[in-house]
């Protein structure tokens, strides 16, 4: 592979193609990106036009045709599982934007499929790749945390709503700001945590101002006829070695931030906030505090992540966000739908 160019394909060209991942892919120059597909020629076209004249199709088993090494997926969420069986089944790596799958039994039947094929199979999660996520998780690997017993999740705007289709509607986007934002602070908290096994969850998810509230949305307006998914969720979590974990999704409430993305993590050496990596800890009996600042300098976590995945495809590595690690967030925010849902608490078997 070394010998020639890194062959991708990406599936679905709208804005998160054409904003992040098609300019990470040409920041390397091992890389060639040699289609777009999109359901809409006229978006396949401008986006392959961004990845430097790639050639366009329609339909993303058309693209699969082309002998690629890997695909870059950036759907509706509902077009991912299909797309990726796809890839896989043709031979390919996988790339997925987050999240990876709507679903445990999905992620699985990826996974799956990706283990017996030996290809590499990863979700974009780009936040890790942050100066912030970096900083905090190098302090946590220093062993500065400790057992970490509580966590809080917290991702929820004001009102930035997301108009578009593959996101307001449940058809394509399988739900709100749970999968859309929720599942960003949700598996970056549990990365620190080292990803400790979910085994109840007790949730609420709801729409209390994207169907008839007169809210201006800071995104513009939306189908409120179209709208079917929750803009406000929340859950409590248990672990099996004890933690917990609360969790709250919105797009939409009244509070002062326009956005509160962040995850708090308690341990017993120590305490950690992100993105700020501020910390709290006791050190030789004294109360310290402070913040963290990697040494790397992160301009675009969205490139890097890509050149990670690259470099496990490569050189062999394993993936940078296996499935395993996805299927226990997914697991947990397709928990609080089901309890929501069923007015009970849901037990986890990943």
């Amino acid at each position: 592979m070394k010998s020639r160019k890194f062959r991708v394909g990406i599936i679905g060209g709208g804005g998160i193609a054409q904003a992040v991942h098609i300019p990470g892919w040409r920041n390397l120059p091992e890389v060639e990106i040699v289609g777009v597909a999109d359901v809409a020629e006229a978006t396949a076209r401008k986006a392959a036009e961004a990845a430097g004249g790639a050639r366009v199709f329609t339909d993303y088993r058309e693209l699969l045709k082309l002998g690629l090494d890997a695909v870059d997926i950036c759907t509706p969420n509902k077009v991912h599982t299909p797309a990726a069986l796809a890839a896989l089944t043709a031979g390919c790596h996988v790339l997925c934007e987050k999240p990876l799958a709507v679903s445990t039994a999905e992620v699985r039947a990826m996974g799956r499929l990706a283990d017996q094929k030996k290809r590499k199979l990863m979700t974009a999660q780009h936040q890790r790749f942050t100066q912030g996520g970096l900083a905090a998780r190098a302090w946590v690997d220093g062993g500065n945390l400790g057992e970490a017993y509580h966590a809080r999740v917290r991702a929820v705007r004001r009102a930035w709503l997301p108009p578009s289709p593959g996101f307001i509607d449940a058809k394509l986007a399988g739900g709100g700001p749970c999968m859309d934002i929720g599942v960003h602070a949700l598996d970056l908290c549990l990365w620190l945590m080292d990803f400790p096994q979910p085994v109840r969850v007790s949730g609420t998810s709801k729409t209390v101002f994207a169907k008839g509230h007169t809210m201006p949305n800071l995104w513009g307006e939306w189908d409120r006829a179209r709208y079917s998914v929750e803009d406000f969720a929340a859950g409590f979590v248990h672990f099996d070695n004890g933690a917990t974990l609360v969790l709250e999704a919105a797009w939409m409430c009244h509070q002062v931030e326009n956005e509160d993305l962040v995850a708090q993590i308690f341990g017993k050496k120590g305490g950690l906030k992100w993105p700020s990596a501020e910390f709290a800890t006791v050190v030789n009996g004294v109360h310290a505090q402070g913040s963290l600042t990697h040494p790397l300098h992160v301009p675009h976590p969205h490139w890097n992540e890509i050149a990670a995945f690259v470099d496990c495809v490569v050189n062999g590595k394993p993936s940078p966000v296996p499935w395993t690690e996805t299927i226990k967030v997914i697991g947990i925010l397709e928990a609080v739908y089901a309890s929501s849902a069923s007015g009970r608490e849901i037990k986890l078997k990943l």
